[in-house]
Protein backbone atom coordinates (compact mmCIF):
# COMPACT_ATOMS: atom_id res chain seq x y z
CA UNK A 1 0.00 0.00 0.00
CA UNK A 2 1.36 3.22 -1.12
CA UNK A 3 0.01 6.60 0.10
CA UNK A 4 0.56 8.83 3.01
CA UNK A 5 -1.17 6.70 4.81
CA UNK A 6 1.10 3.70 4.42
CA UNK A 7 3.55 4.15 7.49
CA UNK A 8 1.07 4.21 9.52
CA UNK A 9 -0.16 0.97 8.66
CA UNK A 10 3.17 -0.60 8.75
CA UNK A 11 3.80 0.90 12.50
CA UNK A 12 0.30 -0.79 13.09
CA UNK A 13 1.21 -3.87 11.89
CA UNK A 14 4.53 -3.56 13.46
CA UNK A 15 2.52 -3.13 16.81
CA UNK A 16 0.30 -6.00 16.56
CA UNK A 17 2.60 -8.15 15.63
CA UNK A 18 4.78 -7.44 18.95
CA UNK A 19 1.84 -7.26 21.10
CA UNK A 20 -0.57 -9.66 21.17
CA UNK A 21 -4.23 -8.75 22.06
CA UNK A 22 -4.47 -11.91 23.93
CA UNK A 23 -1.56 -11.19 25.78
CA UNK A 24 -2.73 -8.03 26.44
CA UNK A 25 -6.28 -8.48 27.95
CA UNK A 26 -5.62 -10.89 30.87
CA UNK A 27 -3.20 -7.78 31.80
CA UNK A 28 -5.72 -5.19 31.99
CA UNK A 29 -8.11 -7.51 33.49
CA UNK A 30 -5.72 -8.46 36.21
CA UNK A 31 -5.05 -4.81 36.66
CA UNK A 32 -8.57 -3.85 37.19
CA UNK A 33 -9.50 -6.63 39.20
CA UNK A 34 -5.90 -5.88 41.17
CA UNK A 35 -7.75 -2.11 41.53
CA UNK A 36 -11.46 -3.46 42.20
CA UNK A 37 -9.82 -5.37 45.57
CA UNK A 38 -7.50 -2.98 46.62
CA UNK A 39 -9.77 -0.09 46.46
CA UNK A 40 -12.83 -1.10 48.00
CA UNK A 41 -11.75 -3.40 50.69
CA UNK A 42 -14.51 -5.92 50.94
CA UNK A 43 -13.38 -7.05 54.30
CA UNK A 44 -14.50 -3.88 55.78
CA UNK A 45 -18.41 -5.32 55.31
CA UNK A 46 -17.28 -7.98 57.58
CA UNK A 47 -15.53 -6.26 60.32
CA UNK A 48 -18.58 -3.61 60.57
CA UNK A 49 -16.69 -0.64 59.22
CA UNK A 50 -17.74 2.00 56.25
CA UNK A 51 -16.97 1.14 52.78
CA UNK A 52 -14.46 3.73 51.07
CA UNK A 53 -16.22 6.31 49.21
CA UNK A 54 -17.23 5.25 45.30
CA UNK A 55 -15.55 8.07 43.61
CA UNK A 56 -11.93 6.83 45.60
CA UNK A 57 -12.67 3.29 44.03
CA UNK A 58 -13.61 4.78 41.20
CA UNK A 59 -10.23 6.71 40.61
CA UNK A 60 -7.72 3.51 42.14
CA UNK A 61 -9.31 1.18 39.40
CA UNK A 62 -8.98 3.40 36.65
CA UNK A 63 -5.51 4.21 37.78
CA UNK A 64 -4.27 0.71 37.88
CA UNK A 65 -5.76 0.25 34.33
CA UNK A 66 -3.83 3.16 33.48
CA UNK A 67 -0.41 1.87 34.75
CA UNK A 68 -0.79 -1.10 32.97
CA UNK A 69 -2.06 0.57 29.58
CA UNK A 70 0.86 2.74 30.14
CA UNK A 71 3.42 -0.05 30.67
CA UNK A 72 2.57 -1.42 27.82
CA UNK A 73 2.82 1.53 25.32
CA UNK A 74 6.28 2.29 26.87
CA UNK A 75 8.04 -1.35 26.54
CA UNK A 76 11.25 -0.77 26.08
CA UNK A 77 11.42 2.58 24.61
CA UNK A 78 13.17 5.10 26.80
CA UNK A 79 11.58 7.85 24.12
CA UNK A 80 7.77 6.79 24.95
CA UNK A 81 8.75 6.91 29.03
CA UNK A 82 10.22 10.79 28.66
CA UNK A 83 6.80 11.45 26.48
CA UNK A 84 4.31 10.04 28.32
CA UNK A 85 5.67 11.69 32.03
CA UNK A 86 6.17 15.31 29.88
CA UNK A 87 2.51 14.46 29.07
CA UNK A 88 1.52 13.34 32.47
CA UNK A 89 3.23 16.83 33.87
CA UNK A 90 -0.17 18.83 32.41
CA UNK A 91 -2.37 16.53 34.63
CA UNK A 92 -3.72 18.86 37.23
CA UNK A 93 -6.23 17.58 39.76
CA UNK A 94 -8.89 19.63 41.50
CA UNK A 95 -10.02 17.70 44.56
CA UNK A 96 -7.31 16.95 46.87
CA UNK A 97 -6.84 13.85 49.29
CA UNK A 98 -8.18 14.37 52.71
CA UNK A 99 -7.02 10.90 53.92
CA UNK A 100 -2.73 10.34 53.53
CA UNK A 101 -3.35 6.67 53.35
CA UNK A 102 -5.95 7.19 49.93
CA UNK A 103 -2.22 8.81 48.53
CA UNK A 104 -1.06 5.64 49.40
CA UNK A 105 -2.82 3.17 48.13
CA UNK A 106 -2.67 5.31 44.70
CA UNK A 107 1.00 4.71 44.75
CA UNK A 108 0.36 1.03 45.27
CA UNK A 109 -2.17 0.32 42.76
CA UNK A 110 -0.29 2.35 39.90
CA UNK A 111 2.88 0.18 40.94
CA UNK A 112 0.67 -3.04 40.67
CA UNK A 113 -0.67 -1.81 37.89
CA UNK A 114 2.37 -1.21 36.07
CA UNK A 115 3.30 -4.84 37.03
CA UNK A 116 -0.04 -5.98 35.25
CA UNK A 117 1.30 -4.30 32.19
CA UNK A 118 4.73 -5.66 31.92
CA UNK A 119 3.50 -8.76 32.17
CA UNK A 120 4.73 -10.12 35.59
CA UNK A 121 1.35 -11.44 36.91
CA UNK A 122 2.99 -13.12 39.81
CA UNK A 123 4.92 -10.14 41.17
CA UNK A 124 1.31 -8.41 40.99
CA UNK A 125 -0.33 -11.32 42.70
CA UNK A 126 2.13 -11.84 45.19
CA UNK A 127 2.13 -7.59 45.98
CA UNK A 128 -1.82 -7.92 45.89
CA UNK A 129 -1.87 -10.30 48.37
CA UNK A 130 0.32 -8.63 50.53
CA UNK A 131 -0.93 -5.23 50.03
CA UNK A 132 -4.67 -6.57 51.08
CA UNK A 133 -2.94 -8.19 54.29
CA UNK A 134 -1.03 -4.91 55.40
CA UNK A 135 -4.72 -2.85 55.01
CA UNK A 136 -6.57 -5.45 56.63
CA UNK A 137 -4.26 -5.03 59.75
CA UNK A 138 -4.52 -1.70 59.38
CA UNK A 139 -8.55 -1.90 59.25
CA UNK A 140 -8.14 -3.58 62.47
CA UNK A 141 -6.38 -1.14 64.42
CA UNK A 142 -7.98 1.58 62.88
CA UNK A 143 -9.89 3.57 65.76
CA UNK A 144 -13.54 4.08 65.76
CA UNK A 145 -14.31 7.82 66.13
CA UNK A 146 -16.52 8.37 68.82
CA UNK A 147 -19.55 11.35 68.17
CA UNK A 148 -18.89 14.37 70.23
CA UNK A 149 -21.47 14.17 73.17
CA UNK A 150 -22.81 16.75 75.42
CA UNK A 151 -22.04 19.32 72.37
CA UNK A 152 -23.71 22.85 73.06
CA UNK A 153 -25.43 24.05 70.23
CA UNK A 154 -25.44 27.59 69.05
CA UNK A 155 -28.94 29.82 68.77
CA UNK A 156 -30.03 33.45 67.77
CA UNK A 157 -32.99 34.33 69.50
CA UNK A 158 -35.43 37.24 68.32
CA UNK A 159 -38.29 38.91 69.48
CA UNK A 160 -40.01 42.09 69.47
CA UNK A 161 -41.29 44.48 72.09
CA UNK A 162 -42.50 47.78 73.21
CA UNK A 163 -40.13 47.76 76.28
CA UNK A 164 -37.00 45.67 75.05
CA UNK A 165 -34.99 47.05 78.31
CA UNK A 166 -37.69 44.94 80.25
CA UNK A 167 -38.07 42.07 77.68
CA UNK A 168 -34.42 41.37 77.95
CA UNK A 169 -34.23 41.38 81.41
CA UNK A 170 -37.55 38.88 81.07
CA UNK A 171 -35.59 36.79 78.53
CA UNK A 172 -32.30 36.45 80.40
CA UNK A 173 -33.96 35.76 83.52
CA UNK A 174 -36.02 32.74 82.06
CA UNK A 175 -32.83 31.59 80.36
CA UNK A 176 -31.03 31.56 83.19
CA UNK A 177 -33.14 29.59 85.34
CA UNK A 178 -32.80 26.56 82.38
CA UNK A 179 -28.70 27.27 82.18
CA UNK A 180 -28.56 28.67 78.96
CA UNK A 181 -25.60 30.76 78.36
CA UNK A 182 -26.14 34.20 76.52
CA UNK A 183 -23.67 34.93 74.51
CA UNK A 184 -24.04 38.09 73.13
CA UNK A 185 -27.28 40.57 73.11
CA UNK A 186 -28.49 43.32 70.53
CA UNK A 187 -31.03 45.88 70.53
CA UNK A 188 -32.76 47.83 68.25
CA UNK A 189 -34.79 50.60 69.10
CA UNK A 190 -35.72 51.79 65.73
CA UNK A 191 -37.22 48.56 64.64
CA UNK A 192 -38.23 47.52 68.57
CA UNK A 193 -36.38 44.34 68.10
CA UNK A 194 -33.98 42.67 70.44
CA UNK A 195 -31.50 39.78 69.21
CA UNK A 196 -29.62 37.32 71.82
CA UNK A 197 -27.12 34.88 70.76
CA UNK A 198 -27.62 32.04 73.21
CA UNK A 199 -25.66 28.79 74.13
CA UNK A 200 -27.96 25.71 74.53
CA UNK A 201 -26.87 23.14 76.57
CA UNK A 202 -28.93 19.96 75.38
CA UNK A 203 -31.77 19.98 73.01
CA UNK A 204 -34.98 21.39 74.04
CA UNK A 205 -33.67 23.94 76.75
CA UNK A 206 -34.14 27.07 75.01
CA UNK A 207 -37.95 25.87 74.24
CA UNK A 208 -38.58 24.98 77.80
CA UNK A 209 -37.17 28.39 78.88
CA UNK A 210 -39.19 30.13 76.77
CA UNK A 211 -42.48 28.61 77.83
CA UNK A 212 -41.79 30.94 80.89
CA UNK A 213 -41.91 34.05 79.01
CA UNK A 214 -45.85 33.49 79.11
CA UNK A 215 -47.56 36.92 80.21
CA UNK A 216 -44.64 38.92 78.47
CA UNK A 217 -44.37 41.90 76.15
CA UNK A 218 -42.62 39.91 73.52
CA UNK A 219 -43.79 39.65 69.92
CA UNK A 220 -42.93 37.15 67.16
CA UNK A 221 -40.40 35.29 69.40
CA UNK A 222 -38.34 32.84 67.42
CA UNK A 223 -34.63 31.62 66.96
CA UNK A 224 -32.24 29.96 64.57
CA UNK A 225 -29.70 27.81 64.30
CA UNK A 226 -26.42 28.85 64.00
CA UNK A 227 -23.81 26.32 62.46
CA UNK A 228 -20.15 26.43 62.94
CA UNK A 229 -19.49 27.98 59.71
CA UNK A 230 -22.24 30.53 61.13
CA UNK A 231 -24.72 29.89 58.86
CA UNK A 232 -28.21 29.89 59.96
CA UNK A 233 -31.21 27.77 60.02
CA UNK A 234 -34.46 28.72 61.33
CA UNK A 235 -35.43 26.16 64.14
CA UNK A 236 -39.49 28.12 64.64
Amino acid sequence: MEGPFATVFQDVERELQSLSMASMLPRLLAAALIGALLSSRPWRLVMGKPLPKSDMVQAQILLCAAAAVITAVIGDSVAKAFGLVGLGGFVRFRSGLKDPRDAAILFLVIGLGMACGHGNLVLASVGTGFVMVLLLVLDLFEKKEVPATGAKQRLVLSAQSDDLVRAEATLRKALGERNVMVKSCALDFSARRLELEVEEPEPGTLAAALGKTEGAALRGLRWTSVSAKGAREEMT
